[in-house]
């Protein structure tokens, strides 16, 4: 069937897409930006013709309502994110977060029920129930009464949701806990703060966390579409304590987190803190007096009776954690990553190398190596034969500039032999495991070799530490190209200077996992 979809930007909307295509269903997404949305969605192996993106607002009605026409089914899982960011006093509550989250969710949600859509879900969350009157939070439990923006606004699209279902709509409200997991467009407050406390400390509060998997979430909406279910679903997910979390990161990481025990009303009253502060200097940090409230009164979530309605099994929390944590490590958002950390491990020492000084050492020797004329004419000689060799003797695990640049072995079919041809390449890892390379030659004039072989036969494999996937390879230009440069110059600075050095233009691929 047709289910009209908010968020396929996001994190969980993205998923869900994803969830409802393998589900055999016909996906419609409203994106604001449909350039964005296909290259978050191509990150999971959606292809542009797998799903219809409509250009649009959900603040704005009309947009909705001619994208609703048509569909069988809606999931609103769109919201306006500013859980970090406090309500400023005197605020009127119908601007800002309140007024968008809440308009939207009238248009969506309402704009569904009056087009007479067959089943309706509305993505909530567990914090709605917080603080919790007692040790278990159920779905008939009270809602809070939150200080953020955020917050309010989510508790204020509650209320309107549930006055639709009183009046006997088929509207099912889902509650997801913290959402975890690989690939996400932007960290959220939740992994940002998991993020933060790995790299620089942890504070361990009482009271714990909810964690689910974001393709665990994403199956709970695809199959919430297409069964009767109850009104509310309550998906917490895996609750711990914040002391567990700790050890379970310490065991997935083998480092051990710098952690250190704070009194409830010390966590409290310093979210507190920083929400005045805030308002007088606005900063980025995810703690507010609503987060640590979250933080020290979280309790378990009663989640069986939805989870047998949608007959579905979550995943194990190490393996949310571990995937989770992975890829953060790869893309950069998490430092100290230990045994995840996308490096080769030294056995012999028996602990991990980390990266940080050897990039502000060896680094810049190497950049100025592989940016000098001299070495493009023996490095193409040397450094393939010496990478090929060292890829088969570590299993695929091992290349020789992995240690300062993400790398892999490309395999492609010769366009005029058709034969297998291997090649290592540096890469630029994607979220949802897509890699982006450079045909930089070394900053030689002529193309390389391999680039003419995507051009002919874009189907090709990538191994990547050990693991290796089939994959889809398309020539980036124009718009595309130009906002993909500066992050790969980031990655390797020398792609500058050797793209000073030559006339033609270095061509850049996009490698998909089919």
């Amino acid at each position: 069937m047709r289910v009209f979809l908010t968020g396929a930007s996001g994190f969980v909307g993205s998923h869900t897409v994803r969830a409802l295509l393998d589900a055999g269903h016909a996906p419609r997404a409203l994106v604001r930006d449909p350039g964005r949305a296909g290259r978050v969605l191509s990150g999971l192996g959606v292809a542009p013709e797998d799903v219809e993106l409509v250009r649009g607002d959900m603040c704005d009605a009309a947009a909705v309502n001619e994208a609703l026409a048509g569909c069988d089914a809606a999931i609103h899982a769109a919201a306006a994110i500013g859980v970090t960011t406090p309500a400023s006093p005197g605020r009127d509550p119908e601007t800002g977060l309140v007024h968008v989250n809440v308009s939207g969710t009238r248009n969506v949600v309402g704009g569904a029920v009056a087009r007479g859509v067959d089943r309706v879900v509305h993505v909530s969350t567990v914090a709605v129930f917080v603080p919790p009157p007692g040790p278990l939070i159920t779905t008939d439990g009270p809602l809070g009464t939150p200080r953020t923006g955020y917050g309010r606004s989510k508790v204020a699209a509650e209320r309107y949701v549930r006055d639709l279902q009183a009046a006997g709509a088929p509207v099912t409200v889902v509650y997801p806990g913290g959402v975890f997991g690989p690939s996400q467009p932007v960290l959220d407050s939740f992994m940002q703060g998991v993020s933060r406390a790995l790299d620089l400390a942890w504070p361990l509060p009482p009271g714990g966390a909810s964690i689910i998997d974001v393709r665990d979430l994403a199956e709970a909406l695809a199959r919430a579409v297409s069964r009767p279910t109850p009104d509310r679903l309550l998906l917490g997910g895996h609750y711990r304590t914040w002391r567990q979390y700790a050890d379970l990161c310490d065991r997935l990481t083998g480092l051990r987190p710098r952690g250190f025990p704070v009194p409830a009303g010390v966590m409290l009253g310093a979210g507190a803190a920083l929400d005045a502060v805030r308002r007088v200097r606005p900063f980025d940090y995810p703690l507010t007096r609503d987060a640590a409230e979250f933080m020290v009164r979280l309790v378990p979530t009663d989640d069986g009776p939805s989870l047998d309605a949608l007959s579905l099994a979550l995943r194990p929390v190490e393996e949310t954690l571990e995937d989770g944590l992975r890829w953060m490590a790869e893309t950069g958002h998490l430092r100290r990553a230990g045994r995840l950390a996308p490096r080769p491990e030294s056995a012999a020492a028996g602990r991990r190398r980390t990266p940080t000084p050897l990039r502000r050492t060896a680094g810049p020797l190497f950049q100025r190596i592989s940016a000098a004329r001299w070495f493009s004419r023996i490095g193409p000689r040397i450094v393939p034969p010496l990478d090929r060799a060292l890829h088969r003797a570590s299993g695929g695990r091992f290349l020789l500039g992995q240690a300062l640049i993400p790398s892999l072995m490309l395999t492609t079919t010769g366009a005029k032999s058709g034969l297998p041809r291997r090649v290592p390449l540096a890469c630029m890892p994607e979220p949802g495991g897509g890699w982006i390379v450079v045909g930089s030659n070394f900053g030689r004039e002529h193309h390389p070799a391999w680039t003419g072989n995507l051009l002919r036969h874009p189907e090709a494999e990538v191994t990547f530490r050990g693991r290796t996937v089939p994959v889809t390879a398309r020539l980036l230009d124009g718009d595309e190209r130009a906002a993909i440069w500066p992050r790969l110059v980031r990655v390797w600075p020398v792609y500058d200077r050797y793209r000073e050095r030559v006339t033609r233009e270095l061509r850049i691929f996009r490698l998909t996992p089919r």
